[in-house]
């Protein structure tokens, strides 16, 4: 039977060893990336033991009153697996997890599962155990991502084609290693005009974790003849997986469209790349799922991506 540890800073490297050879980690769940926001959550990260003390799983958790969360400060979460962990093992998980939250006065955990675009290997075990554990579904999120491995099936639009070859003739050029600095001003301006909204990290913390993840974490711009700015994008690189954290076009750009330039260019590139086979455009919702941006949704299917769930359960604690 597994046996759950709590996770506390001397496992941190142990941590990290795990998720970087599990079979759905990505670098979200590297400790360097959680505890750069460690002063805002209560962190009850879970790691989980065999009968030899060898790590089957770990869930990066925060706990808040009653709730246990899968870590509020990430997008996806759920079970982080070994490679060799089977699905009565991934049954176990539940088994104790449930059992440890009696114990430890909990009402209620909030699983976030991870969308399926980021494991390695099929890592779906979760959705049946979630089903047997009467779990509800309180939240859903439509992303869009392009699945390389679906060849021509799905080709971008001639007008996102168009503005490539167009925009490429008169001088503008893809920047694969832009400045944050650079970037952060314009990508404030245009999310405050827009939508009265501030991005979720900072630019002292975007720096930060660039600065820990510098192979994972790039900002790419679209710049015309002259060197300015005419759109950029904060990708994350998973390995298998890249997803556009951050995205804006500035209003020349809009005009122009430089974002569809920057967007195919990447697409492009990334198609190169043998490990990558996913590009993930993003979530197009609003009121925490319940509204679908439909607009935004339909011009990231212009470029051949469709629809991919981001969802979060709640199970009662008995």
């Amino acid at each position: 039977m597994l046996r759950i540890v709590r996770y506390d800073a001397s496992m941190a490297t142990l941590w990290d060893e795990f998720v970087k050879a599990s079979r759905n980690g990505t670098f979200l769940f590297q400790r360097a990336y959680m505890d750069y926001h460690r002063d805002r959550f209560a962190d009850h990260s879970l790691l989980y033991l065999d009968e030899r003390g060898r790590i089957a799983a770990v869930m990066a958790c925060n706990e808040a009153g009653k709730a246990l969360y899968s870590h509020q400060g990430l997008t996806y979460g759920g079970f982080v697996l070994a490679p060799k962990t089977h699905a009565d093992e991934v049954r176990q998980l539940f088994d104790v997890t449930l059992d440890y939250l009696r114990r430890q006065g909990f009402k209620e955990w909030i699983y976030k599962q991870m969308p399926s675009v980021y494991h390695r290997i099929p890592s779906q075990e979760d959705d049946y155990f979630l089903w047997k554990a009467g779990a509800e579904l309180v939240e859903c999120n439509l992303a869009t991502a392009l699945d390389y491995g679906s060849g021509p099936l799905l080709n971008a639009e001639y007008c996102r084609r168009n503005a490539l070859t167009r925009l490429a003739r008169q001088g503008v050029r893809l920047d694969m290693s832009a400045e944050l600095d650079a970037f952060w001003p314009l990508l404030e301006a245009r999310l405050k005009a827009k939508y009265h909204a501030v991005p979720v990290h900072s630019l002292a913390e975007m720096r930060l974790l660039r600065q820990a993840f510098p192979d994972n974490i790039r900002c790419c711009t679209a710049v015309d003849a002259a060197g300015g700015i005419l759109a950029g994008v904060v990708l994350y690189d998973t390995g298998q997986a890249i997803h556009v954290q951050y995205s804006t076009a500035t209003e020349q750009g809009q005009r122009v469209g430089a974002q569809d330039y920057l967007y195919l260019s990447l697409i492009n590139h990334y198609k190169e790349v043998p490990s990558v086979r996913f590009f993930d455009m993003g979530t197009s919702n609003e009121e925490g799922g319940k509204v679908l941006n439909a607009s935004l949704n339909r011009y990231k299917e212009g470029f051949g991506a469709r629809g991919v769930a981001y969802r979060k359960f709640r199970i009662v604690v008995e």
